[in-house]
């Protein structure tokens, strides 16, 4: 590894300076030339004890030579708007770069991994996003890495302004109608593409209360039919499953404290086709357990109950 690694990397961050302290000591293993710091505001006052801690570990742990650019912000902005703000903040100085939340742990190989494909696939537009998650224990392809539609739960992830620029927050000239066609240029099945449709019409009426932006990134992506990169080997692991998680609280969720493993030298994949089998296997362990197998049996007569009332466009429910 470099003495410095010259490829910018942003931190998100808030108010968990322990797990933020953990972040700090991953990346300065690589101890990045140009990095970029990001903090949501406080809420309250907690929030704002909890915060300067954050900053105390920034100007203590970051100690190697470095170009530190910081975005504190002094309200806050929540979890969704947050976070889009960083990143358009972030590509608003930088061509490419890596984006690290502040609850996810990157392996050291992530930031080599990132910039070679980084520079392998700069030209290539329908390449938008760079993954570092692996949680389903299988192989997809014959190389070290393979193309899906996802980008998986992005905690650390990189792309390209290209790529961002294309970034919609609220997605309002997007219909349902548009995202369901988008998504069976992927091959997605029925029940798929209901849980995204509802997901955008969320999205519409503003009913995630301004706590996500990823959706909106991966809509995006699908809006131009590209796709993402995503590694044979999990590069990245989540140690923000707890109470203090405004997504993320349950531990035994799959995507929790996955084990790190190495990916260096990069085998390349001989095919850029989509891995569709990688794209279900992750639509049924991450977003919809429930409703694959036995549960998703139990859970037939509320889907057909939703199903019935799209098509007829009937509002509230026919039974409980």
């Amino acid at each position: 590894m470099p003495d410095s690694f010259t490829l910018p990397v942003l931190l998100i961050t808030f108010n968990r300076p322990e797990r933020f302290k953990h972040v700090l000591e991953a990346v300065k293993v690589v101890s990045p030339a140009e990095l970029y710091i990001f903090q949501d505001g406080p809420r309250n006052d907690n929030d704002k004890v909890l915060c300067a801690e954050v900053r105390k570990e920034i100007e203590g742990m970051i100690s190697w030579p470095c170009n530190k650019h910081t975005y504190y912000s002094e309200k806050n902005l929540g979890c969704g708007p947050g976070p889009a703000a960083a990143i358009t903040w972030f590509f608003n100085n930088v061509s490419q770069g890596i984006i690290i939340e502040d609850d996810a742990i990157p392996h050291p190989d992530f930031f080599d991994f990132a910039a070679e494909l980084l520079e392998k696939f700069a030209d290539d537009d329908s390449v938008m996003a760079i993954g570092s998650m692996r949680i389903d224990n299988r192989t997809y392809g014959d190389g070290s890495y393979f193309f899906s539609k996802m980008n998986h739960t992005l905690c650390a992830w990189a792309t390209w302004k290209r790529s961002w620029q294309l970034f919609d927050y609220r997605l309002l000239d997007f219909s349902v109608k548009e995202l369901n066609q988008c998504l069976k240029f992927y091959g997605s099945r029925l029940r798929e593409r209901e849980y995204w449709c509802e997901r955008l019409e969320e999205i519409h009426k503003d009913a995630l209360n301004d706590s996500s932006w990823d959706q909106q990134f991966w809509m995006s992506i699908w809006r131009h039919k590209g796709k993402g990169i995503l590694p044979n080997s999990n590069l990245s692991t989540n140690i923000g499953f707890d109470n203090y998680g405004t997504h993320t609280y349950d531990p035994a969720n799959p995507a929790s404290k996955v084990e790190l493993e190495p990916i260096l030298p990069i085998v390349h994949p001989t095919s850029t086709i989509i891995q569709r089998k990688a794209d279900l296997a992750f639509q049924k362990l991450y977003f919809q357990p429930w409703a694959y197998g036995w549960k998703g049996v139990r859970n037939l007569p509320f889907r057909l109950n939703k199903r019935l009332k799209r098509i007829v466009g009937h509002k509230g429910s026919w039974f409980k």
